[in-house]
């Protein structure tokens, strides 16, 4: 997993990598013979261990022992992306394509959906900061497009820069992104309770991003909204309501404190119960987006599934949003692989900064100064 950039001798079964699809092992007579005569046994050098070593060594864990089978096949993927990961960043900054990728666990919740935790490739546009989150098969067909532009750049083809439309390295602005999602808890309506809360949306990497305003208003027969003074509708087992009709109304009111870089055309959207397709609210331009958006659900009879979800799941909200076209940073004519080391600076001053801020963390904070000078 190390990077060779000057000369270095090699031994008897170093592996060496070229680009991510080639692997070649060193093999020297003279050196096997001497280890053979000390009873050195070499282990056989395949595709797959060495797709292994190179996570391990970049900090995963590829320990396969007492694993689920969700879980090793996140390892399976993650191991088999990571070197093309690699080599679409080598490719980017020869090019100089201004654009960085890197790997993201996205776990189901984040997704706004179920199953297992999968395997994604993050692209950042070094210049203007933006960002867009690729699935797997998305960016493998994306990095055999990146490995053919960069032979017609070795080669000498003029035409090897393609028009945005069918580059490889291109995305769309326009396009919505995901800002993050909020999950509401849906107990109260089994006890035909009412519900105003002000939900945390993270993003994939649990990062805060705003808050999310909803309502739920359980409705009385009549339509009409059962307060406090109601208690003759209250129930105290949710069970009490199978077999009986229960209408509530689902209120999504705004959002604040948004990215302001993603702020542009901001909408949500839910999939409630067993919807087939997602409600979705209208789009606003504001950190701030203004909904004021309902939606009313009537269900007769209950059932226990229905009970049962109301009970047991979430409500995943999902918010989206277009990102901001602007230079962040006075880039001048600086390279990808200089706007990759002053990204990584940034973040180093980001971690410092949030060190020093966390009581107990200042002689830390000081100590990485030191090295960082």
């Amino acid at each position: 997993g190390d990077s060779i950039s000057t000369k270095t001798e090699l031994y008897h079964n170093d592996r060496m990598v070229f680009s991510s699809g080639h692997v070649y092992v060193l093999h020297h007579p003279h050196q096997f013979k001497e280890a053979a005569k000390t009873g050195t046994i070499f282990k056989p050098v395949t595709w797959e261990s060495v797709q292994t070593e190179i996570a391990q060594k970049s900090g995963w864990d590829v320990n396969r022992s007492g694993k689920s089978e969700d879980e090793l096949l996140l390892q399976e993927d993650l191991i088999s992306v990571m070197p093309m990961v690699n080599e679409a960043n080598a490719i980017s900054e020869e090019l100089d394509k201004k654009k960085s990728f890197e790997i993201a666990l996205v776990s189901p919740q984040a997704r706004g959906t179920t199953g297992r935790t999968m395997v994604m490739v993050k692209m950042t546009d070094l210049v203007h900061g933006n960002y867009w989150m690729w699935e797997r098969n998305k960016f493998i067909n994306r990095k055999y497009k990146m490995q053919e532009m960069y032979q017609n750049y070795v080669t000498g083809d003029p035409d090897w820069d393609l028009p945005k439309e069918i580059d490889p390295f291109y995305e769309d602005v326009t396009d919505h992104v995901l800002i993050g999602q909020a999950q509401v808890h849906l107990k109260c309506i089994g006890y035909l309770i009412g519900f105003e809360e002000s939900i945390i949306i993270t993003d994939f990497e649990a990062k805060e991003r705003g808050y999310l305003e909803v309502q739920i208003v359980p409705l009385k027969p009549d339509g009409t909204p059962i307060t406090d003074d109601d208690e003759d509708y209250f129930v105290e087992d949710p069970s009490e309501l199978v077999g009986k009709s229960l209408s509530y109304e689902l209120r999504i009111v705004g959002a604040k404190g948004l990215p302001s870089r993603i702020s542009q055309d901001v909408y949500c959207d839910f999939r409630m119960y067993l919807d087939e397709e997602d409600t979705r609210t209208p789009t606003v331009s504001s950190m701030n987006p203004d909904w004021t958006f309902s939606r009313t659900y009537h269900h007769n009879p209950v059932t226990e599934q229905l009970v049962e979800y109301l009970s047991e799941e979430a409500l995943i909200v999902r918010v989206w949003g277009k990102q901001r076209l602007e230079r962040v940073k006075s880039c001048g004519n600086l390279t990808t692989r200089q706007l990759k080391s002053l990204n990584e600076k940034e973040k180093i001053n980001q971690v410092m900064k949030k060190m020093a801020s966390t009581p107990g963390n200042t002689d830390m904070a000081v100590t990485m100064r030191k090295v960082d000078l």
